[in-house]
């Protein structure tokens, strides 16, 4: 599992992809489907070796200051809005606007727990899941909790992703320069792993062992750390 989902990829294409209508030419596709239709063009195995080569660039990056590669955290639990029965396939919180398509969640009350991956957000009170939960959870006692690892690692391997995915299968059909729109993500990827290299980001981390040089101490007792450099200084050129 790379640090972004399929998910997050189209996500992000979708704001540079439009398609036609086969059954109606000349009508306008839905905008809330715009995009969504890019796995009928590009296989899964593409995208996730897309992923893969935009997580080595960023554990490249990142390596000086983290132990990588970076492992899962907890970022935080939402409580359910209605009791859960065994079987079911989805749940009801009070706000999913947290969640995506592709996240891991650990449903977990004080005795039992089970881990589930998101299949669809229909809503923003509704989960559904790719398998059912196994027992009955009640409301009152009960959180979803979101495994992921820590932002903005997952955002930025998705941007990375995708402008190397949209440059080579859609902007390489007409020309062969970097497109302006893979371009733009590029440089908004780089310059957040420019903010986490100068520490203007701190990554959440399991354990003080997860940041290099301080691998026992508790960066928790300590202020954001930065490299020995100027504070307005990039590390990584987008230009280059």
């Amino acid at each position: 599992m790379g640090y972004a989902t399929k998910q997050e990829v189209i996500q992000i294409l979708a704001n540079a992809m439009t398609e036609g209508n086969p059954a109606g030419p000349g009508v306008a596709m839905p905008v809330t489907s715009i995009g969504h239709s890019i796995t009928d063009t590009i296989p899964d195995e593409d995208i996730e070796q897309y992923i893969r080569w935009a997580d080595s660039n960023i554990e490249a990056a990142i390596s000086s200051v983290y132990v990588v590669p970076l492992k899962r955290i907890n970022l935080g639990g939402f409580q359910l809005a209605m009791d859960v029965t065994a079987g079911a396939v989805y749940c009801i919180l009070y706000d999913t606007t947290r969640f995506n398509p592709g996240d891991v969640v650990l449903v977990r009350n004080a005795s039992t727990w089970q881990e589930l991956t998101i299949d669809v957000v229909p809503s923003h009170s509704r989960l559904d899941f790719t398998g059912p939960i196994s027992a009955s959870y009640l409301a009152v006692d009960t959180k979803i909790e979101r495994i992921s690892y820590p932002d903005p690692i997952p955002k930025i391997s998705a941007k990375l992703a995708a402008a190397m995915l949209y440059d080579k299968h859609f902007a390489a059909q007409q020309e062969g320069n970097q497109s302006e729109f893979g371009t733009k993500l590029r440089k908004a990827s780089y310059a957040e792993l420019n903010q986490v290299l100068s520490g203007a980001i701190r990554l959440s981390v399991s354990d003080g062992s997860r940041v290099r040089g301080r691998r026992y101490y508790n960066q928790a007792l300590d202020d954001v750390f930065s490299t020995a450099a100027e504070a307005s200084k990039t590390w990584i050129n987008p230009e280059a």
